[in-house]
């Protein structure tokens, strides 16, 4: 079982490609230490994971090397495996490391270039530490410095630090207890950046908070939801984690009555998710298929506990470890495609030269500020709508206005004589308004569509594509009067453009808006 899940994280992590999120890791991880404070005062999330990523990120120079950047979680998610010394010998252990194995969701992050498989090792660290082994000066030094780096590593760490916290004064660990709160001071400093950044950057967030305690069950039962940008999971399989999750939580309710270790670590479950399910009331953090990161290998801990000396715990147990780990083999042997804006921004790096100008709309800045900064695009890469250079891992969708015209229209003006300006926009962007710009001041290909993108080159010319349009259409209406002008026009062009066709191929799966 150890095996297969090694097996399916090293393939899920050599495999896929990045998308959206991981670029921004990529991208912010690479930023000196004040830009990256000014970054994600306009983002949202804290410093840590970035500045622990920056070695990973700056050593990156192409797809081939990009598996870099999840070195980091892969290696925090190996070492949840030696935890076991903190169950009691015997079955205790043996069950936590085939849970370790199975549960889908701490395989799959393991090869995800996000906070979250940081997150969940110092969840548990923190309920060990805090909650369960006896104080000493070096444990409450460590628990002092991992809270604090796991509230600078992740915003989800306040609801489990906070639990710990909470369970720590119920039981009188009042060293404990102090050594939490210590560390919860030591966050302060970044709470006017946590006011300050906009809710937009989490505006994606659109969950019930039924939908969200349903997929918090399901991952209890070893699967959980699978995150889209993972790839496809099992039909049926959230179904199956959340009647095993339900089945778990009675059981373990059953257990705790006689098990002090399992109950609190119960508690520390229901008080950290609970926390965050209430925060959602307010602002949304609550995630299925996230948002467990925080406290599931803690909950895990709870079911070898009991499942070491109860046969009916130790049978669920099996059948979460197995549903976990058939949802983890299918998403991590799926296809995975790479996205639109990563193909076309590196087709855009094949053909551009110094000089030229990317446009690059949304959902497309920052896989090109990517590329950029690993040295394969050469031209210069500005952002349209223009407010997106300031926030490149989130955008709002939307349509082409008066304000992106403007833009287009000021970036041709500023591009230098004889080079290229590329255009790599969703087709909501390819307005009139926008084509009668582009027309009227040269020469404009359409390069390659897709349902999801449009790449389009232009450059100035001394007779602009609509004059010669217009010879074209005057010839053509005096040599044939068996054609009329208006078919000779879309024979040639399609809204104004030539249709010819550059060598450009945009292999796709459907573009991705920044998640938590």
């Amino acid at each position: 079982m150890v095996a297969l899940s090694l097996a399916a994280r090293i393939h899920f992590l050599s495999a896929r490609p990045l998308w959206h999120d991981e670029a921004f890791t990529e991208w912010a991880a690479r930023l000196a230490a004040p830009d990256l404070a000014a970054a994600l005062r306009r983002d949202s999330g804290p410093p840590l994971f970035y500045v622990l990523e920056r070695p990973f990120a700056r050593a990156v120079t192409s797809r081939e090397n990009e598996t870099l950047l999840r070195v980091v979680p892969f290696l925090a998610a190996l070492a949840l495996f030696f935890a076991a010394p903190t169950l009691p010998p015997g079955r205790s252990r043996r069950w936590w490391i085939a849970l370790c194995a199975g549960f889908a969701l701490v395989n799959l992050y393991a090869a995800e270039a996000r906070a979250y498989g940081l997150l969940a090792l110092a969840g548990l660290a923190i309920f060990l530490l805090g909650v369960v082994q006896p104080p000493s000066p070096a444990r409450l030094a460590s628990l002092f410095a991992i809270a604090a780096a796991e509230l600078w590593l992740h915003y989800l760490a306040l609801f489990a630090v906070g639990a710990a916290l909470l369970l720590a004064v119920g039981r009188r660990r009042w060293t404990a207890a102090g050594a939490l709160a210590a560390s919860l001071a030591a966050f302060v400093p970044w709470v006017p950046v946590l006011r300050g950044q906009p809710a937009e950057a989490m505006a994606w967030m659109r969950e019930t908070l039924a939908a969200a305690a349903g997929g918090f069950v399901s991952a209890l039962g070893g699967v959980g939801r699978v995150p889209a940008p993972f790839g496809v999971a099992l039909p049926g399989a959230t179904l199956a984690g959340a009647l095993l999750g339900a089945a778990l939580a009675v059981l373990l309710a059953g257990a705790a009555r006689s098990d002090e270790g399992a109950r609190d670590a119960l508690l520390f479950v229901a008080i950290a998710l609970g926390l965050a399910l209430a925060v959602s009331l307010w602002r949304p953090v609550a995630f299925a298929g996230r948002a467990e990161m925080a406290v599931l290998p803690v909950w895990m801990w709870a079911v070898a506990r009991a499942a070491g000396g109860r046969r009916s715990v130790a049978v669920a147990a099996g059948l979460a470890s197995a549903a976990g780990l058939a949802a983890t083999l299918a998403v991590a042997f799926g296809p995975h495609p790479r996205s639109t804006a990563f193909s076309a921004t590196t087709s855009v790096a094949r053909l551009a030269h110094p000089g030229d100008t990317l446009l690059a709309g949304p959902g497309f800045y920052l896989p090109a500020l990517v590329e950029s900064a690993r040295g394969r695009l050469a031209a210069r890469v500005q952002a349209l709508p223009e407010s997106d250079r300031t926030h490149p891992g989130w955008f709002v969708p939307a349509g082409a206005g008066p304000a992106e015209e403007r833009e287009l229209a000021r970036t041709m003006d500023a591009l230098p004589e004889n080079r290229r300006l590329f255009l790599l926009i969703p087709p909501s962007y390819q307005t009139p308004a926008v084509m009668r710009i582009l027309f009227a001041r040269g020469t404009v290909r359409e390069l390659a569509r897709q349902t999801d993108a449009v790449l389009l080159v232009w450059s100035a010319s001394a007779t602009p594509s609509s004059e010669r349009l217009a010879s074209r259409e005057e010839r053509t209406s005096s040599s044939s009067q068996t054609k009329a002008p208006s078919q000779a026009a879309a024979a040639g062009t399609a809204n104004g453009v030539s249709t010819s066709r550059a060598s450009v191929t945009m292999k796709s799966a459907p573009s991705v808006v920044k998640t938590p």
